[in-house]
């Protein structure tokens, strides 16, 4: 099937070689997902080369990934190569390893977190509990499982492998003593969690849950960082929308321009969302999963139009935005769209400057230019989506034109 994709000596062994079918599902699996003609021929090098190795070895049959001869094939093959590659390479291998009897693979998103053996068994009724009663986001569970699994692997290489055996020092040392000496403050709320769940379960000392320091903390003690207008119309017109990926950008950017949406609404936004005849976006928002109703702005219908017309690649699934290389899928949930944002503040001369760099940028100076504008508190939560006005009420200390207006004189002072 891929002979042609083979010269010289390759291409008999790729016809004589013994998972040659295997090779030819999987390969037509990533010809259907249209990756790019130079990456499929990547791969079928490598797991040429690797089925070689197979067969050189004496193991015919295609081995799991976890096998140690797999690890060891893996570290002699990416010896002395960059990280990229050594990405690339081991991906290839799993690809092969895990594909499906039809040629199907799980495309991973990032790498999962690695849980020492005695923790799993606590872990998994732990996020049972976690996504039953507190109703957990999938999302926040992931987080919880990679702080969770770094506190076990501490508590590992301290030689602790039970939960009884765990003290308060242990647990002031795991969360002072991050790397470059910088307290694990996000970790704070994520371990008290665990440990007033562990010491209802019996398994240890409701004391635990005390031993994590707690800073004192006030809110809106520091500023929201803002742009000015003239800075996003730079960003925005930067984007260079005579290429489908830019088009696609454009969009993005502008939506969070115009509404303050989160990047998370951003991703999720489908093609029913869009009313196009009522000029309206419907949207559930992730985070509270409140409906939001929105005007369709004309410059934003008419970007969105021109992306999904000239720029969107082929795709049943209704998800507006999708990734623009193989495989033409929707954003990862982990993914928080920042990239997007990278090149139009490069080019509009901002890359360089303190604070914020990702769409959330926006959002605030959306926020803080309606404050300004005399728009109601009230009205601005309900664009932004914001559950409570006690969070919208953040962006009153950023309206310093505002404030400068009401400012009593020095004169008054001294009255």
């Amino acid at each position: 099937m891929f002979s042609q994709w083979f010269s010289g000596g390759d291409c008999e062994r790729y016809r004589t070689s013994p998972h040659k079918h295997r090779i030819d599902q999987v390969g037509s699996s990533l010809v259907q997902l249209r990756y790019a003609s130079e990456v499929i021929r990547q791969h079928l090098h490598e797991w040429l080369r690797f089925s070689l190795h197979l067969k050189k070895d004496g193991s015919a049959p295609m081995p799991a990934l976890g096998d140690d001869a797999v690890q060891q094939y893996l570290v002699q093959r990416t010896q002395g190569l960059s990280a990229s590659r050594s990405r690339g390479l081991r991906a290839s291998i799993r690809i092969l390893l895990e594909a499906d009897e039809h040629g199907r693979f799980r495309r991973r998103i990032g790498s999962p977190p690695s849980t020492p053996a005695w923790f799993g068994p606590i872990l998994t009724p732990y996020l049972q509990f976690v996504r039953t009663h507190r109703g957990l986001a999938a999302k926040t569970a992931r987080k919880y499982i990679q702080k969770l699994s770094i506190f076990a692997e501490y508590l590992e290489g301290a030689g602790i492998r039970e939960l009884g055996g765990i003290t308060p020092l242990y647990v002031r040392e795991f969360y002072e003593n991050a790397e470059g000496g910088v307290p694990r403050r996000s970790y704070g709320s994520t371990l008290r969690v665990f440990f007033r769940w562990a010491a209802a379960q019996g398994w240890l000392s409701s004391s635990l849950a005390d031993a994590i320091p707690r800073p004192r903390q006030y809110r809106y003690v520091n500023l929201p960082d803002v742009l000015g207008q003239s800075d996003v119309d730079r960003i925005l017109t930067s984007v260079d929308r005579s290429t489908p990926l830019g088009r696609r950008d454009y969009v993005i950017l502008l939506l969070a321009a115009r509404y303050g949406l989160r990047p998370c609404d951003i991703r999720q936004l489908t093609l029913d969302g869009i009313d196009w005849r009522g000029a309206r976006i419907d949207i559930r928002q992730v985070k509270t999963d409140r409906p939001l109703a929105l005007p369709l702005l004309p410059d934003v219908a008419e970007a969105l139009s021109a992306y999904l017309h000239d720029g969107r690649p082929a795709s049943t699934s209704r998800t507006i935005f999708l990734r623009h290389c193989a495989p033409f899928e929707p954003f990862a949930v982990e993914n928080n769209l920042a990239a997007i944002m990278r090149a139009p503040l490069r080019r509009a001369g901002l890359a360089d400057r303190t604070g914020r760099r990702g769409l959330y940028l926006f959002r605030h100076t959306l926020a803080t230019r309606l404050l300004a504008s005399g728009r109601p508190l009230k009205t601005i939560a309900d664009l932004l989506g914001h559950a409570s006005t006690q969070t919208t009420y953040g962006y009153t200390g950023v309206e310093l034109v505002g404030l400068r207006g009401v400012a009593i004189s020095e004169e008054e002072v001294g009255r």
